[in-house]
């Protein structure tokens, strides 16, 4: 551990894909998303990511091509928290004034 390091503390992403652990200072923000590894948190700028909407778990992050938008789909639940994979394939659309994904 380097000097830089101290006063970090081990979080698990929350892609459930992935789960891996990195280090994070305690006062940074988790964001929408929660604690994702930094090889997570790239791919966000490639993919659509998908959600859940009750416990926050990152299920899937889907490809998405270059000239779309990047957006968080969400489900209502998904195999985490007492939901069903099949749940996870219920994703809801969302609907922007000017496009519907």
């Amino acid at each position: 551990m380097t000097v830089t390091d101290q006063g970090k503390h081990f979080a698990i992403c929350n892609n459930a894909r992935c789960r891996s652990t990195f280090l994070v200072d305690p006062a940074e923000d988790p964001g929408e998303l929660g604690h994702i590894c930094p090889r997570c948190n790239k791919k966000t700028l490639s993919h659509h990511v998908v959600q859940c909407s009750s416990c926050g778990t990152i299920v899937n992050m889907v490809r998405a091509s270059d000239a779309e938008e990047k957006v968080t789909f969400n489900v209502d639940k998904c195999s985490h928290c007492g939901g069903t994979v099949e749940d996870e394939w219920n994703i809801e659309p969302l609907y922007y004034p000017d496009s519907y994904i």
